[in-house]
């Protein structure tokens, strides 16, 4: 017995001395005032992450999404998300690292008194530059996998469907390792 709790105390360790706690996030603003035709919406976001790195190839992370969408005419939508996931390392080249992030986003739409839900499922490829051993800037470029929702919200979140985008679903962030 005492064999085995010093070989499960020892691996326990192993990957502790390894593993790394990470905090970061994004922050977002737009407003398409200037649109010729279009509604003039002003959108802010933001979302935090805290993760943990198991090892030099694998994470696991929590992120949190806030989002404020308020037309000129009309009533506000606020986006409330939380989104586990899963991140892989795919390739290391000095300060730049290219991953994938997999994992289930959750989420609720508040519109006129009215609330909805939202979920999707799938993987964000990215890319991450350090700056520093504690620092780095990470942007997330597209999306592949199926999303659901409510059909009456298809102005705020695409619906149902299955894909992948480039090119809409850009963001950047900033991460700090403990």
């Amino acid at each position: 017995m005492k064999k085995v709790f010093l070989t499960l105390m020892v691996m326990v360790a192993s990957v502790a001395a390894n593993a790394q706690i990470w905090v970061g996030g994004s922050l977002g603003f737009w407003n398409n005032g200037d649109a010729e035709g279009a509604e003039t919406k002003t959108t802010f976001s933001i979302a935090p992450e805290v993760g943990y790195d198991l090892s030099e190839d694998w994470s696991i992370a929590l992120g949190f999404g806030y989002e404020l969408q308020k037309p000129e005419d009309g009533e506000n939508a606020t986006i409330l998300q939380v989104n586990p996931y899963a991140r892989y390392n795919v390739l290391k080249a000095g300060a730049f690292k290219l991953f994938l992030d997999g994992g289930v986003t959750i989420g609720n739409i508040e519109y006129a008194d009215e609330d909805y839900s939202a979920w999707n499922v799938g993987i964000k490829p990215g890319v991450a530059y350090s700056l520093n051993e504690q620092f780095s800037l990470v942007a997330h470029l597209g999306f592949l996998g199926y999303r659901d929702s409510d059909d009456e919200i298809s102005q705020y979140v695409k619906t149902k469907g299955f894909g992948f985008e480039f090119a809409n679903n850009l963001s950047f962030g900033l991460y700090y390792a403990f």
